[in-house]
């Protein structure tokens, strides 16, 4: 209609910069960076790959039961087979004894050479870290 006030015009707003474009999200919703924001706060790493300590001693205890228990049975020691009855423990009389005792301390000992090793891969590792560049 002719009689109805027409809207003032505003005066036009200075120019705005550009929006961001919007960022790419993963699966969960999570934004993901730029290269130029990765560039700006990434920090170079070093990386390294070192050795599991317990997965090294517990399989040098085992290798060092098995071996200890390969040993009594090729050495085959002057023990009775049956035991009498005058052990602690049955199993710790006669020839189980002997088993005993050398599982004991292989597995000691195999623990504490596969402890051995770990350390020495450890150290290697240490010197062939590889810088990367992220």
């Amino acid at each position: 209609m002719p009689d109805d006030p027409q809207p003032a015009e505003t005066p036009a707003a200075p120019e705005q910069p550009a929006a961001p474009e919007p960022a790419v999200l993963d699966a969960r919703g999570v934004p993901i960076p730029s290269e130029e924001e990765l560039a700006r706060v990434a920090q170079p790493a070093t990386v390294r790959h070192a050795p599991k300590y317990g997965a090294f001693i517990v399989t040098g205890a085992l290798v060092g039961i098995v071996v200890a228990l390969v040993l009594v049975a090729v050495v085959r020691p002057e023990v009775p087979w049956v035991a009498d009855g005058s052990g602690f423990i049955s199993f710790l009389d006669g020839e189980g004894a002997v088993r005993t005792v050398m599982a004991v301390a292989g597995g000691v000992l195999g623990g504490f050479l596969g402890g051995l090793a770990a350390v020495l891969a450890d150290r290697r590792s240490v010197r062939k870290a590889v810088r990367a560049d992220v």
